[in-house]
C-alpha cells in the first residue's frame, strides 16, 4: 500500500506543468485578447475621426470650390480693371489649393495609419487564434492525462483491493495453520509423553529381574 502511494504523488506531479501550461496560456490568450479589444476600439475611433475628417475635407473642398468658382467668376468680371486685385486672388487661389494638397496628404496619412492599424489588428487577430487554438490542444491533452491518471488511480485502487483481500486471506491461512500446528505439537507431546510413562512402566520390571539374579548368585559365592 505505501509503494502506491509514491507513484499517484509522481502522476499528479507529472500533470501539474500541463496544469500550468494551460493556466499560463489561459493568461496569454486574456492579454491577447484585451489588447484585441482595444486595438478594435482605436481602430473604430480612428474609423469615425478618418470618416470626420473626410467629411470635412468633403466640405472644405466643396467650400474651397464655390469660393474658387465665386472668386474665378468676379475675376472673370473685373478682369479690365481690377489687375491688382487678380493677382492678389490668383495668390489666394494658390493658398487655398497649397491647402487643399496639404488636407489631401493629411488624408492620406491617415488612411496610411488606418491601413497600418488594420493590418495590426489583424495580426493581433490571427495571433489570438492561434494561441486559442493551442490552448484548446494543450487542454485536450491536460483531459486525456487527467482520464490517463484517473484510469491507472482506478486500476490501482482495484489492485489494492485484491492484495488487502489477499492479505486478509492470508492472515486467515497462517491463523488456520498456526492453530493446526499448536493442535499437532500438543498432540505430539501428549503421544510422546505417554511414550515415556510407557517406557519407564516397561523398564522397572525389567531392573527388578536382573537384580535377583545377581543377589542369589553372590549368596552363593559366599557359601
Amino acid at each position: 500500500m505505501s509503494s502506491e502511494l509514491p507513484e499517484q504523488t509522481q502522476g499528479d506531479r507529472g500533470s501539474r506543468p500541463a496544469l500550468d501550461a494551460v493556466l499560463g496560456t489561459r493568461g496569454r490568450l486574456a492579454r491577447i485578447e484585451s489588447l484585441s479589444r482595444e486595438a478594435a476600439a482605436l481602430a473604430l475611433r480612428e474609423a469615425r475621426r478618418a470618416d470626420e475628417i473626410r467629411k470635412n475635407f468633403a466640405a472644405t473642398v466643396a467650400a474651397l470650390e464655390a469660393q474658387l468658382q465665386e472668386k474665378e467668376g468676379e475675376l472673370r468680371q473685373r478682369e479690365s480693371g481690377l489687375g491688382e486685385q487678380g493677382k492678389s486672388l490668383e495668390a489666394r487661389i494658390g493658398d487655398l489649393e497649397n491647402q487643399l494638397r496639404e488636407k489631401e496628404e493629411l488624408l492620406q496619412i491617415r488612411n496610411a495609419d488606418l491601413h497600418d492599424l488594420k493590418s495590426k489588428l489583424e495580426e493581433a487577430t490571427t495571433s489570438a487564434a492561434a494561441e486559442a487554438e493551442r490552448a484548446q490542444e494543450i487542454q485536450g491533452r491536460f483531459e486525456a492525462t487527467v482520464a490517463a491518471l484517473k484510469a491507472e488511480l482506478g486500476e490501482k485502487e482495484v489492485l489494492l483491493k485484491q492484495n488487502d483481500i489477499a492479505c486478509k486471506d492470508m492472515e486467515e491461512s497462517l491463523a488456520r495453520l498456526e492453530e493446526s500446528l499448536v493442535n499437532q505439537i500438543r498432540v505430539l507431546e501428549s503421544q510422546l509423553e505417554e511414550m515415556v510413562q510407557k517406557n519407564t512402566s516397561e523398564t522397572s520390571p525389567e531392573t527388578g529381574k536382573t537384580k535377583s539374579p545377581r543377589k542369589s548368585g553372590s549368596k552363593a559365592e559366599e557359601s
